[in-house]
């Protein structure tokens, strides 16, 4: 069966479905430890930990695989833009480097809120937080508009980072 390797929005979009529900039982600890009555010296740490723990996962598996778990699943895999070689540390922090960024304004928003009022408040934090998560969903916009038009179907993330994403089942196929 052939394959046309840069065909990998339904492969990208199920892969972050299957990341989220691997990374889901960090998720469901936010509900033991980021509690109003809790320590600022368990919910600071936590709130570090959820926050970043993605982009760790993503960056970390990015280098060393060229793939999440859940792009394996779905076979498709990031490369560099030559596609003959994987992802230097460098450009797998560069793919994420936008949203880490405004993850990192958040959650330094989100500590000094924290610390601010003496414990955690959902809805003080979600007042706090309205204008990154409108950013944050600018940069996702723009990320699929940037996907659905070009021949590669690079979003504006493998542009920074000088990469592609391709069907691991067509690595070798010439399409």
């Amino acid at each position: 069966m052939i394959y046309n390797k840069y065909n990998t929005f339904n492969g990208r979009f199920w892969a972050g479905f299957l990341d989220g529900l691997i990374l889901m039982p960090f998720a469901l600890c936010d509900y033991i430890f980021l509690k109003p009555d809790n320590s600022l010296f368990i919910v600071i740490p936590w709130l570090i930990i959820s926050y970043l723990l993605y982009f760790v996962y993503s960056i970390v598996l990015h280098w060393k695989y060229g793939q999440t778990v859940g792009k394996r699943i779905m076979k498709v895999s990031v490369v560099n833009a030559s596609e003959e070689n994987g992802l230097s540390l460098r450009q797998a922090i560069l793919r994420d480097s936008i949203p880490l960024i405004l993850l990192v304004l958040l959650l330094f928003k989100l500590v000094l809120v924290t610390i601010r009022i003496g414990h955690y408040s959902k809805m003080d934090i979600i007042q706090e937080s309205i204008l990154l998560s409108y950013v944050s969903l600018g940069w996702f916009i723009t990320e699929v508009v940037t996907m659905l038009t070009n021949k590669k179907r690079r979003a504006l993330h493998d542009f920074i980072a000088n990469t592609v994403v391709i069907n691991s089942n067509a690595k070798n196929e010439n399409t």
